[in-house]
């Protein structure tokens, strides 16, 4: 795999993550019923053209909900309905979770989510012998890409072995 089919999927991961947070965002009170892609969906059997069909899917829920959000307000002129009252709004973006960051970190180093520590490491140690920085010397783009890579690498194994001791 090259570095930058690599830092595409990990790109490809990360949209992912944000796409399922601003859901969380935007729900009020009704249950989102893809709040969670990674457990129905593995990130390797997401196509392109399925990842642009959700993309393009969510973009037009949000758009029909913000439209219904401003004909609702434009129907009330900011006072609530009768019998209901004004409530606060919510809490801004939330964290991510812990959940969500070792996801992330299982992904990064291409090993399914739980995998025992051996099976991490060894893939760990694989990735960078592939993509250290000074394997890729010769070129300033390359060496660049390579280093962001392993520090994301390093990242996520530090994580993930240190969920493994708690």
């Amino acid at each position: 795999m090259t570095i930058g089919r690599r830092l595409f999927n990990m790109a490809r991961s990360e949209l992912n993550s944000l796409l399922d947070r601003a859901a969380e965002a935007e729900q009020v009170s009704h249950k989102d019923p893809d709040e969670d892609l990674y457990r129905r969906f593995s990130l390797d059997e997401l196509t392109d053209a399925e990842l642009e069909a959700e993309i393009e899917r969510r973009h037009r829920e949000r758009q029909a909900a913000a439209r219904g959000r401003a004909a609702g307000a434009a129907n009330t002129a900011g006072r609530p309905a009768s019998g209901q009252t004004r409530t606060k709004p919510g809490p801004g973006p939330r964290a991510p979770s812990t959940d969500d960051e070792l996801r992330r970190a299982y992904a990064a180093l291409e090993v399914p989510v739980g995998a025992d520590f051996a099976t991490v490491r060894s893939s760990y140690r694989t990735l960078m012998r592939k993509y250290h920085p000074d394997r890729h010397a010769g070129s300033p783009d390359k060496q660049k890409t390579a280093t962001e890579l392993a520090q994301k690498l390093s990242q996520a194994y530090l994580l993930i072995e240190q969920r493994g001791r708690k």
